[in-house]
């Protein structure tokens, strides 16, 4: 199918390019032109008028926990260590097979009306998830997330081989499947080496939360005398593509350890706010030439999978922890949703950008919203002004998801009635 997108104001982030008068052609999921305003080409199929708005990749959410979504408001206004270990665990204990996946589609409608096109997400009961991404038609990096000491975790990795075994490269290509290591609080150095070797047999990266709180920190010195960090490394994880979620205390030992095994970071400023873990030092993280992606986490902790809302908060933030105006501006932090994104997906050959060759994952963005208006700067605007109730159109590999604001994959309210009912079992 040849769909031409014209009369459209489109940030590329491809280098510098940006037409404020252009137009995209896809064909067989991939762009086969993006530039200035061209005549509609032979055989076009589809047309779709942007009258104006803006045209721009497709958002990468870093690093998230889809179902989650089932735990959204369950437990606020707590710290990790309280949240995690006396709300959220024990609700976990209650999740199953359908809770996940209707848990999972929620999500998956929720990132696509907010223009997420890929995200990374670590979890578990993870086949669940995976019917529930190939169903919605998204771009996604699963993992099975391991945790546990001594044997106990054998169980857990076993279902993470079995998943990349049953689902790795499943949606020609959409779906990968990563191992994870939930973090060094919650795993025996055995099983992070044990998770490390698993992604190397398999060829693929990991997915692992990093120096999320001081408490994490102070407790990892007291049983090694090491940063998680250092530990991490020790374990092997970082031979491989790492993805490291937060890294909110990190020693400049710790950056040099990033840098030089090329791990990248994904920042989740919403949900470390919430959780009162603190403010990852960005400035330096970027000084070291460490890729910075972006990330919501899941719905538990932030409480919503707006990408945008990610995108100016990380633009804001740093300014203001740092009084510094010029910190973090708004093509740095729109690189980090999207190139950077894709960079820490190990996807960057293919999307992150509107560039001729590339995977069609683009969104179309309200041309006549007042929050929009006046646009002297795309990329300004999408940054400062945008949200997720702006997109109205959805494009994944050259398909549409979302068309006019209307979710073309998924059945809205078969979900919502899913998710009631898995709540209801779960007594929430």
């Amino acid at each position: 199918m040849k769909i031409f997108i014209d009369n459209a104001n489109i940030i590329t982030m491809d280098g510098e390019r940006v037409y404020s008068h252009g137009s995209v052609v896809v064909e067989h999921g991939f762009i086969q032109y993006v530039g200035e305003k061209i005549s509609k080409p032979a055989g076009t199929d589809k047309v779709i008028d942007a009258k104006g708005g803006i045209v721009m990749p497709g958002l990468i959410n870093a690093h998230t926990h889809s179902p989650m979504t089932l735990l959204r408001g369950c437990a606020n206004d707590l710290a990790l260590d309280t949240w995690l270990n006396d709300h959220i665990f024990p609700l976990e204990e209650k999740l199953y097979d359908e809770a996940v996946y209707y848990g999972t589609l929620l999500a998956c409608a929720e990132m696509i009306a907010s223009g997420t096109t890929t995200f990374a997400d670590m979890y578990f009961m993870s086949e669940s998830s995976a019917k529930a991404i190939l169903e919605a038609g998204m771009n996604a990096n699963l993992s099975r997330c391991v945790t546990g000491t001594h044997q106990n975790y054998k169980k857990r990795l076993a279902e993470g081989r079995q998943l990349f075994a049953d689902y790795h490269g499943a949606g020609d290509g959409s779906l990968w499947v990563e191992h994870s290591a939930h973090a060094v609080y919650t795993c025996s150095r055995e099983a992070l080496g044990a998770v490390a070797h698993a992604a190397e047999l398999d060829g693929c990266g990991v997915h692992v939360h990093l120096s999320e709180t001081m408490k994490e920190n102070r407790d990892c010195y007291s049983a090694y005398g090491k940063s998680p960090t250092e530990v991490m490394r020790d374990a092997g994880l970082f031979n491989v593509p790492a993805n490291a979620a937060h890294c909110v205390y990190l020693s400049e030992n710790d950056m040099n350890i990033l840098e030089a095994h090329n791990v990248s970071i994904a920042h989740n400023p919403t949900s470390n706010l919430k959780l009162a873990s603190g403010v990852a030092n960005i400035k330096e993280i970027k000084e070291k030439n460490i890729n910075v992606a972006l990330g919501t986490d899941g719905a538990a902790s932030n409480n919503a999978l707006d990408m945008f809302s990610e995108l100016k908060l990380a633009a804001l933030l740093h300014k203001g922890m740092r009084l510094d105006p010029t910190l973090i501006n708004a093509r740095e932090a729109l690189f980090m949703a999207t190139l950077g994104g894709a960079r820490a997906l190990g996807r960057h050959h293919e999307r992150g950008q509107l560039k001729t060759g590339y995977r069609a994952d683009l969104l179309v963005l309200d041309a006549d919203a007042p929050a929009l208006q006046p646009m002297h700067d795309p990329i300004s605007t999408v940054v400062y002004n945008g949200c997720g109730g702006h997109v109205v159109t959805t494009m994944i590999n050259g398909r549409l998801v979302m068309e006019n604001r209307v979710l073309l994959t998924l059945d809205l309210e078969r979900i919502k009635a899913g998710v009631q009912r898995a709540a209801g079992r779960m007594g929430l």
